[in-house]
């Protein structure tokens, strides 16, 4: 794995390093001792998966509040995404700045999210499958999130919305709440 760090946020963009031979390849996805050695605590507890249908469907912006925020490792397995994590973390430089990156199974990237960060994601391709190691159980009283097109982010989303959950367009705006 190459670890690319983002900026001083503490997200880094992981590119995997498949192995291969006439057979195909294999390719190693997780490693303590490796992420440890580039600075990275981080023990998975939860693994999700998610299928969303149809291209530009936007999931997000969501994040866990303290004491339970989450960092998680997130990976598209089937189709492609754009992938965008906004560092909210009170007292952090990079507060506020917004980061995204396409990735596909081809582009052979995941995205290491530091908790303290909202995600989000919309489908570049039908079918598109994401998997997203956790840091931290789900805890559905500390859920949060804002709207993909919060002001406050002005996030640039590569194609118009086609699909949303209730809950992600209910969302308020970011400005003014506690994380």
């Amino acid at each position: 794995m190459k670890f690319i760090p983002i900026g001083n946020s503490g997200a880094q963009l992981i590119e995997l390093m498949p192995h291969g031979d006439r057979r195909g390849t294999f390719t190693r996805t997780w490693c303590a001792s490796t992420f440890a050695d580039h600075g990275i605590e981080f023990t998975p507890v939860q693994g999700n998966n998610s299928l969303t249908r149809k291209r530009g469907t936007v999931r997000g912006m969501h994040f866990q509040r303290a004491p339970k925020a989450d960092a998680k490792l997130v990976r598209c397995t089937s189709g492609c995404i754009h992938d965008v994590i906004v560092d909210i973390r009170e007292g952090s430089s990079t507060r506020g700045e917004v980061y995204a990156y396409e990735l596909s199974p081809s582009s052979g990237r995941m995205l290491y999210i530091p908790a303290g960060f909202a995600h989000g994601f919309q489908t570049l391709a039908d079918d598109s499958v994401v998997e997203y190691l956790m840091g931290i159980e789900y805890v559905a009283e500390l859920s949060d999130g804002f709207r993909h097109d919060d002001p406050s982010f002005r996030i640039a989303w590569p194609e118009a919305v086609s699909e949303m959950s209730d809950k992600d367009a209910a969302w308020p705006d970011f400005a003014g709440r506690d994380t």
